[in-house]
């Protein structure tokens, strides 16, 4: 079992157990943080372990600076998720972790590290990575770009969380509005897509494109809802998740296998 003295700050333990089928590694969208995925621990069968990747400039890391590419982070999530690929990792990455999470698993496999399944949400197959250069905007464009994907107002139209957390959410878009991949690179697992049906961030094209990245045929996870559909359907979303992993996990005296 993995002790404290080897977890690496970027990574969250929601839960550690003495003999894991798996591990699911959630990676947060732009603006977010491992705290995000801190309820799905509710929802998951006991032994699957729930990790959930801290990006540097928030929560507890938020001394520290901010990543300076979406490779260079990828390539430090990496490093840190090493000593946990002990068992098979299934990566889980919505929207600009979504990106983040097919760059980690093209780390894990060439390091021939334990990978059994990504899982991307929201988010255009990296070589369809969408023209845009909000980060070099005011916050008015960002915020407004906020309000656009939350339905609404959100936390950042308070003046004081707006001081706090703009820079970091700036930053955020800038390594996903910079990131680019012209050719698509194999992950070598099977890959399943979340795909929000009322998502303008990402449309049935974007979503089939990820096909470019697996040798298997690829899955494809309708949701309703907008961009942060995620939020209160967690539930479904582990559940169906679950039922295309690769290996059998128990839950509630059901067993989970692929369909």
């Amino acid at each position: 079992m993995m002790t404290a003295k080897a977890r690496h700050p970027a990574i969250r333990c929601f839960r550690l157990s003495e003999q894991p089928s798996a591990r699911l590694v959630c990676l947060p969208h732009a603006g977010g943080s491992a705290s995000c995925y801190r309820d799905w621990g509710k929802v998951l069968p006991d032994h699957l372990d729930l990790l959930a990747v801290q990006y540097p400039g928030r929560e507890e890391r938020y001394p520290e600076p901010f990543a300076d590419s979406l490779e260079a982070l990828a390539d430090d999530i990496t490093e840190a998720l090493a000593p946990f690929a002990g068992v098979p990792l299934v990566l889980f990455g919505h929207s600009l972790g979504a990106a983040l999470a097919y760059e980690v698993a093209l780390r894990l496999r060439r390091r021939k590290l334990s990978l059994s399944r990504l899982v991307v949400s929201a988010h255009p197959a990296p070589h369809r990575q969408r023209d845009s250069a909000l980060h070099q905007q005011g916050d008015a464009a960002l915020l407004e770009d906020i309000r656009r994907l939350s339905g609404g107002r959100t936390p950042l139209d308070e003046p004081a969380m707006r001081e706090l957390f703009m820079p970091m959410l700036r930053n955020d878009y800038r390594l996903i509005e910079r990131y680019t991949r012209d050719c698509p690179e194999s992950v070598g697992v099977p890959v399943d897509v979340c795909f929000p049906l009322d998502d303008a961030e990402i449309n049935e094209d974007e979503v089939r494109a990820w096909q470019d990245v697996t040798p298997w045929t690829l899955g494809i996870l309708p949701f309703h809802g907008g961009h942060f559909y995620l939020r209160e359907q967690y539930p479904d979303l582990v559940d169906r998740v679950l039922q295309r992993l690769d290996f059998p996990i128990s839950q509630g005296g059901r067993r989970y296998v692929t369909t």
